[in-house]
């Protein structure tokens, strides 16, 4: 029997078979056949003239090819491009213009039908056909992408239906890591391009077949103008018909905008405001703060390939020695939560609630490490090595230029507990200050302890875990290797139905409580503000926010 997965979207808020812009006008319906799009030029339901989105994410090109800037993250919510798959609000893959699916047993194949029998255009007016798909990913198996992992060939059956064929047994996970990331793209513009297509920057770089145009760029003033296609959206009738999106400066200059009035939502990908801000959107009239549990979080991430925080005995002195009360305010605020010593949040499928909350236990930090033989060999104060040799540890924060100060601030907590139970610990100024030297360290694998973030984005479907996992081609960050959290990860990439997800999720956290291959720092809460002065039915996403494919078929004026 073969696993049948035949996802519909039903109601008015949701999408059918839906992928890409308005009718090719040479694809006319034949006698008898309606056109969906022709028959709705009068709405039926009221409409946004101009949704304004803000955000921080800079202009940086407008290539569909690429996730540059506010133009690619906010192509994640099916705006000029349009996804194969989408996630819907409980991070679960839905059909958008891959409108059904079937896996094989060995989940070595997929067999998928496409919205590519609707009349379908381009935003140049070209029809969207199945050498489309079968362009896009024949681009994706050359390229190695990390969204489309084992995936080897790709064969059009019919107009409707390809066949996709995997090697490693992991197409169920290949739908779940691709929603909303991976796009379909014109094959007839990108034929013709030689070189990088990231490189590209002629004007129809910027097709897509989405619901939205891309109409205006002005990079003085940081602002995108999108324009919807038509009335409907295959069947589905679009509410809003314009969007405007402008980049701020920083956040404090974004949430002076939403207060005033001047756009209408945040959209940051996964840069949530941080809580030290939730005062500034919370209790204002006509704004909500748009307060979601994240799915991501911060996190410590453990080097196995270096000594002492390959030993399990000093990773358990680790864990009792931080203050995680200070941690959770550190990073949350007053909405943080002290996070369970399966990392994963609450959010996610497959969340093991059961696991006990972390706690600072300092007389126990120094006893694991009494046990561990790590003791003051030579008087000076500090403990040093089993073998006598120094002990002091490197403590490196992800590079990131937004949230360098809080990476800093957390660093700081960790090296002040540790040090109070003797651990000589060194900050890893290069990487704060050099991007280049903070990925050759990730990628060599040579950090110690490693403070890092997983977005709402890789927390849906890959996990934290995927940062801590050894050898792991699709994101070569981690150093893990213990044979038990190696079986259990893959089980979690083998899966072929959420059940079996789940399952493997649950191991992988029991594991992370018995081998602490690494720490949550605190769970703490997404904001994305948006006023409700102008529109509502808004949907807000986990850790995403208001903007996101939903919206643009749900947001209405308010009444």
């Amino acid at each position: 029997m073969k696993r049948w997965v035949s996802l519909l979207v039903a109601g008015a808020l949701m999408l059918t078979a839906a992928g890409c812009t308005g009718q090719n006008p040479e694809a006319a319906p034949s006698p008898g056949e309606s056109s969906s799009l022709a028959e709705s030029s009068q709405p039926s339901a009221p409409y946004v003239e101009e949704l304004r989105v803000g955000t921080t994410a800079a202009i940086d090109g407008t290539n569909v090819m690429t996730e540059n800037g506010i133009f690619g993250k906010l192509n994640y919510n099916a705006v000029v491009t349009a996804p194969f798959v989408v996630t819907d609000e409980n991070g679960e893959v839905q059909p958008f213009f891959m409108t059904s699916w079937e896996l094989s047993d060995d989940l070595n194949q997929i067999t998928a039908t496409f919205a590519t029998d609707q009349g379908l255009a381009w935003h140049d007016g070209e029809p969207v056909t199945m050498d489309d798909v079968v362009f896009t990913f024949q681009y994706l198996i050359d390229r190695k992408s990390g969204y489309c992992s084992g995936l080897t060939a790709v064969e059009a059956m019919d107009e409707t239906t390809a066949v996709l064929t995997l090697t490693d047994g992991k197409a169920f996970t290949m739908l779940n890591s691709m929603a909303n990331f991976v796009t379909l793209r014109p094959e007839h513009v990108w034929s013709k391009v030689e070189g990088e297509y990231a490189e590209y920057t002629g004007a129809d770089a910027a097709i897509g077949c989405g619901p939205y145009k891309l109409t205006g760029v002005d990079e003085e003033a940081q602002v995108l103008t999108l324009e919807a296609v038509g009335d409907t959206y295959l069947g589905e009738e679009l509410t809003v018909r314009k969007l405007t999106v402008k980049t701020y400066d920083s956040h404090d200059a974004l949430v002076m905008a939403l207060r005033n009035g001047e756009v209408d939502a945040m959209y940051d990908y996964s840069n949530s405001l941080n809580a030290t801000m939730a005062d500034s959107i919370t209790g204002v009239d006509n704004l909500n703060p748009g307060m979601s549990d994240n799915p991501g979080n911060y996190q410590l991430v453990f080097g196995f390939n270096e000594q002492p925080t390959d030993d399990l005995t000093f990773r358990k002195a680790v864990r009792s020695a931080l203050d995680y009360e200070l941690l959770r305010v550190t990073i949350g605020g007053e909405d943080g939560q002290i996070p369970h010593t399966g990392i994963v949040a609450p959010p996610n499928k497959g969340f093991d609630s059961s696991l006990p909350e972390l706690t600072q236990d300092v007389d126990e930090a120094n006893a694991l490490l009494d046990e561990g033989g790590y003791a003051d060999a030579d008087g000076d104060g500090w403990r040093d090595m089993p073998d006598g040799s120094e002990l002091n540890v490197l403590i490196t924060p992800q590079y990131n230029k937004t949230r360098q100060a809080l990476y800093l601030r957390i660093a700081e907590v960790l090296k002040t507990n540790l040090e109070a139970v003797g651990v000589q610990t060194t900050l890893d100024e290069e990487s704060v200050r050099n991007s280049d030297h903070a990925t050759e360290v990730r990628k060599q694998g040579t950090y110690e302890l490693y403070i890092g973030y997983t977005s709402p984005g890789v927390a849906m479907y890959d996990t934290a875990f995927m940062y801590i996992i050894g050898d792991n081609g699709n994101n070569p960050w981690g150093t893990c290797l213990i044979p038990e959290f190696v079986a259990a990860y893959e089980a979690k990439k083998t899966a072929g139905s959420y059940e079996e997800y789940n399952a493997a999720m649950k191991e992988l956290q029991a594991i992370a409580d018995e081998q602490v291959v690494g720490l949550a720092l605190c769970w703490d809460k997404a904001y994305f503000p948006y006023r409700t002065d102008q529109y509502e039915g808004w949907t807000n996403f986990p850790g995403w926010g208001v903007i996101n494919y939903k919206t643009w078929f749900s947001t209405q004026p308010a009444v």
